[in-house]
This record gives C-alpha cells, structure tokens and sequence, in this order.
C-alpha cells in the first residue's frame, strides 16, 4: 500500500463521517501519509478531494523533496490560521493525541464547531505493515542483534550497566541506526526485578541476573527484544525462573499465528508461568504492537480481542519479577506470516 492509498481511505472516512477534513500533526502520522517527518513538525491537512502537507519555512526544502503529497510553507503561526482558516474546516478530524491547547486554538482561530479523533482508520491502516514496513522492521532487528552480542559479551563482574548501555548505543550508530529506540534498559541484581530499570552507575556482581532490554530506531522503524543472562554460575532458584519465562516465550512464539486473539497468546503465557507457580509475578502484559512507535497497535494482553492478521508485528515478552531477588524477561519481535510467524530477532534465547 502507497502513501496515496492510505490517504485515499483516510478521504473516504471523512465523507463517511460528513467532515470537512482532517488534521494529522504527530510525527509518526506525518511520516506514514506523507514520507516527510519534519523536524519542527507540520500540518496534514486531508479535505474530501485533497491533502497538503503544511510546514514551516525551515522545513520546506527538505519536506518537499520527501513529501508524497503538495507542500505548503507558512512564515508564522498568524499566517497558518489563516491558510487554514480559507479551508472552512467547521467540523474535524483529529488525532486522539491532539493537545487541548491546539484543540482551543482551532476552535478560536478557525471556527471549527465540532471534532471527531479519527484514530479508528489510522489504526485500521498502521496495525497491518505493508512488506517495506516489514524490512524496515527486520533491519532494526538485525541492528538490535547486533547490539544484543556486544551486551552478552560486555557484562561481567565490575562492570557498570551504564557502560554496557553505551557500548550498545555506539553499536546501533555504527550499524546505521538513527538512535537507540528508548533508554536502554540494562538492570542487575535486585534491580533485574524492574521492568523499566534503565541502565545506572551500578556494578554488576557475580550471581546477578541481568535484564537487557534494547531496540533501534532505523529510517522511522523500531526494533524491540530482552534477554536475560546470570553471571556465573545460576542458582537453582535462578534456573527454575529462567526456565518458567523461556518456555512460556517459546510456546507463545509459536502460538502467533493468523485467526489467534492477541488475549489468548497473553494468557497462554499466564497458564505456563501458572504451572511453575510464578503468575502472580508476571504483572505487565505479553507484548505491545511495533512499527513507526515502539508501543502501538495491536495490544497483546489479556484484555485484548484483537484477531492477529497476516503482516501485524508485535512483541512476546513474559516476564517474572521478583522483589529483592531479582527478574526475567525474554523477548522478541515477532512478525505475523500466512501460515504462523516469523522471529525477526534472533539472539540466542537458551543463555542459562
């Protein structure tokens, strides 16, 4: 699917819904409507017959070579209202996370009477990735990999998980990545129990679980995958968790398939995590959608009733925390194919 098309859609909402338009202003939305993912960001401005991306004037050379769409440059915020104003746009579709503040000022500035978010038909377009996305996808997940080998072989007694952080972060660049795709999480010891524990001035030691949680962000695509590794030898404790989390990984993993409710792969995981007797440790959800967002659609959790579709790319990550002993996590991108699915990161899983 073209940018064109996904626009063509978006014009056909606007006549279901008897809008005079849309507003698209989110960098990632830009970015999939248009190609162009300005800087100081822009206006897409979708009416029944037509689109145009505004943007501001230092913006312009590089929107317009980029763009898939006409661009339109502004000088100030006065002349934007009133290009935008010439339009009529009484009643418009949003993004749902359009600012108040911007919402006060379309409805002072222009006129605009009545809005309807319009986050439906984005979802209904971005939550199935068009083969490009997909490689994009894949060569964020080879650069994470890449990342992945230098943690595996960086963390060791004495070493400070901040280093480890760096080190990686130096890798992406080197692979071509724009930037890692969020704070690097690297957590040791009892901090292995926080599921968001960003890499810190703290020394590995030997026993430690260490959680790795990394990704890249390459031309607009994220990457998302953890492992989880001891240094030295594991306890028995530390084998009988890592166990419960890889096998409930794995099972998950080939669960993914086409028809399969995202909320079935979820508690799936909670089943097998049940039998070793960890469930209640498990407190966060399976997985999350991947693309343009390192969180978006679908979401794979126990609430959710998503129906997977062949081309949907999401993450399996089961996870055990345990409070002053240390945690779990094994994840991986996994992409939805016609007949099951197919890992996209390929680290090694077996490390204990």
């Amino acid at each position: 699917m073209i940018r064109v098309d996904r626009i063509a859609r978006v014009q056909e909402y606007i006549v279901e819904k008897s809008l005079d338009g849309a507003l698209i202003t989110s960098r990632e939305n830009l970015f999939y409507f248009t190609s162009s993912s300005p800087v100081l960001g822009g206006y897409l401005v979708v009416t029944p017959d037509d689109a145009t991306l505004m943007v501001p004037q230092l913006e312009y050379e590089d929107a317009k070579n980029s763009s898939r769409v006409p661009v339109q440059k502004f000088s100030t915020r006065e002349e934007l209202y009133r290009v935008l104003g010439e339009m009529k746009l009484r009643t418009l579709g949003i993004e749902g996370r359009t600012s108040y503040s911007t919402l006060l000022s379309l409805r002072e500035k222009l006129g605009v009477g009545d809005f309807k978010v319009i986050d439906d038909v984005i979802k209904e377009l971005r939550i199935v990735k068009s083969p490009e996305e997909v490689r994009r996808i894949e060569d964020a997940c080879r650069i994470a990999d890449d990342a992945m080998e230098v943690a595996l072989e960086g963390v060791g007694d004495g070493v400070r998980e901040r280093d480890v952080a760096a080190k990686m972060e130096y890798r992406m660049r080197i692979e071509g990545a724009d930037k890692p795709a969020f704070d690097t999480i690297i957590a040791s010891g009892p901090r292995s129990a926080l599921p968001h524990g960003v890499a810190t001035d703290r020394a590995m030691k030997r026993g430690d679980f260490v959680v790795i949680d990394e990704g890249a962000l390459y031309r607009h695509y994220n990457s998302d995958m953890t492992r989880t590794v001891v240094i030295g030898s594991p306890t028995e404790k530390q084998a009988d968790v890592y166990a419960a989390v890889l096998e409930a990984q794995k099972k998950c993993v080939e669960a993914v398939r086409p028809g399969v409710k995202t909320k079935e792969l979820d508690l799936l995981a909670r089943s097998v995590l049940r039998e070793y007797g960890y469930e209640e440790n498990f407190i966060h959800s399976l997985g999350h959608g991947v693309g343009l967002e390192i969180h978006e659609w679908p979401g794979v959790s126990r609430f959710d009733e998503t129906v997977l579709r062949p081309g949907m790319v999401i993450t399996i990550e089961p996870g055990v925390y345990i409070p002053g002993f240390g945690g779990v996590r094994i994840e991986d991108t996994v992409v939805v194919t016609e007949d099951g699915a197919r890992r996209l990161t390929k680290t090694e899983r077996d490390l204990i």
